[in-house]
């Protein structure tokens, strides 16, 4: 439900609010959503919570309960604490740069003012504009406001909040045991301001024609509203408005309406609302890269778990292997230990492959090619090639020198040239004694 079309509350139940007791909430359901507008209360110390759900009417919410779930606060500042000035700027530029060059001409912009400084529109005639400056009087008196004010989604206007959907041209209500005053035109607020009783209906009149002068005011007020003011102040109010308003119908319903939350919100937040702000933003932020490192960290974790996950597999597959090939391999390594405890019986002068090691030993200097190697029935005949004929002649002579092969009684012919840096060279060994093999 929109606040602006809430039903009348009766006044008892402000008067219920101002004396402490605790209204009965309309059902015992747990409340969610909607919009909670918090507004100071006629007494000093007393504040109104006006809870509006989504479908619904409008009740009022005592100092104890807890504001609904995923609910829109709206803080009312106290208009003592603000400073309202109407102006007519021109309608191109920027507002609130017009405003301050305005503000500080009339010598009306105080120290502290700037940062908090909004200018709500009114109306544009032709290349002006008229606009309402705010701002919030430093120090801001934080100690009359409402519990964890600072956490409140959207700040407002008192005056905004007061009387019907369609305001009358000025509004009197009691505000923090002051009697305030607001004027409208065309249902916005164009300017309140708080006024002493027995003075009021000469200061109103003179503030009236000032504004009607400047053109802030097409017409005196027409129709003045009493609001949430006890019997003997009303009186005395009706009569000094009588005096210097006759032509105005002045009203003082019984019934008070609830606040009027317009639809258009403001930039007004004080500077203790503004650094809340920063450090709940900052505090996102860094839970947001939190966020963002745990999940980054999650990733590597998982990645680094897949990765661990796919080496098991195939370490698994590792040994799976090494077990079928382990009954063979084992099989092998019998049959090479057998071989090799029977090879010391068979004349190593008679194994090819160490006659072939033997004569092989020589060439390792690159100088000395062996071009063949036959052994046939205890004849040995080697073919080489060498760089000179004293390359030639030194492999024979190492050759000889062989332990496994100073069994052959060795001839060689003379060394023939083979060609430009080559020699080639035959050897021819005989055993000298042939034994028999050991089984």
């Amino acid at each position: 439900m929109d606040p602006s079309s809430a039903i009348l509350m009766p006044e008892t139940a402000l008067t219920d609010k101002a004396k402490g007791r605790k209204p009965t909430a309309s059902n015992g359901k747990e409340r969610s959503g909607g919009t909670v507008i918090e507004r100071p209360g006629a007494e000093p110390g007393i504040w109104e919570r006006w809870y509006f759900p989504s479908q619904g009417s409008p009740e009022i919410l005592n100092d104890e309960e807890a504001l609904p779930k995923k609910s829109l606060r709206v803080t009312a500042l106290p208009s003592a604490s603000l400073f309202s000035w109407p102006l007519w700027i021109a309608a191109e530029g920027e507002s609130r740069d017009l405003v301050k060059m305005e503000l500080a001409g009339r010598h009306l912009l105080k120290r502290g003012m700037e940062e908090g400084l909004t200018a709500i529109p009114i109306l544009q005639l032709g290349e002006r504009r008229l606009v309402l400056a705010v701002a919030t009087e430093e120090p801001f008196p934080e100690e009359i406001m409402p519990d964890h004010w600072k956490n409140a989604d959207r700040f407002e206007i008192s005056a905004r909040l007061r009387g019907p959907q369609e305001k009358p041209d000025m509004i009197l209500w009691q505000e923090q045991g002051v009697v305030q005053a607001a004027y409208y035109r065309d249902g916005q607020t164009v300017w309140f301001c708080a006024i002493r009783p027995g003075h009021c209906g000469s200061t109103l009149r003179r503030a009236s024609v000032r504004l009607l002068s400047e053109g802030i005011l097409s017409h005196l007020p027409n129709t003045i509203l009493l609001q949430g003011i006890s019997l003997e102040a009303r009186l005395l109010l009706t009569k000094e408005l009588d005096a210097n308003f006759p032509q105005a119908s002045i009203s003082a319903p019984q019934e008070v309406a609830p606040p009027s939350l317009p639809p258009t919100p403001i930039a007004l937040t004080p500077t203790g609302a503004r650094q809340e702000r920063l450090l709940k933003q900052r505090s996102e932020r860094l839970l947001s890269i939190g966020s963002v490192a745990a999940i980054l960290y999650l990733l590597l974790l998982a990645w680094g778990s897949g990765d661990l996950l796919i080496r098991q597999a195939a370490l698994k597959r590792i040994r799976r292997e090494v077990a079928d090939i382990a009954a063979p391999a084992l099989q092998a390594k019998q049959e090479s230990e057998r071989w090799n405890a029977l090879r010391p019986a068979i004349d190593p002068t008679t194994y090819p492959l160490d006659l072939l090691a033997a004569a092989s030993a020589p060439t390792e200097g690159g100088k000395v090619r062996l071009i063949s190697f036959n052994l046939e029935q205890g004849h040995l005949l080697i073919s080489g090639e060498a760089t000179d004929v004293t390359q030639a002649y030194a492999f024979i002579e190492q050759l000889k020198k062989n332990p496994l092969l100073q069994e052959y009684d060795w001839t060689s012919g003379q060394p023939q040239l083979a060609g430009k840096n080559s020699v080639k060279f035959d050897l021819e060994g005989t055993r000298l004694s042939p034994r028999q093999d050991v089984p």
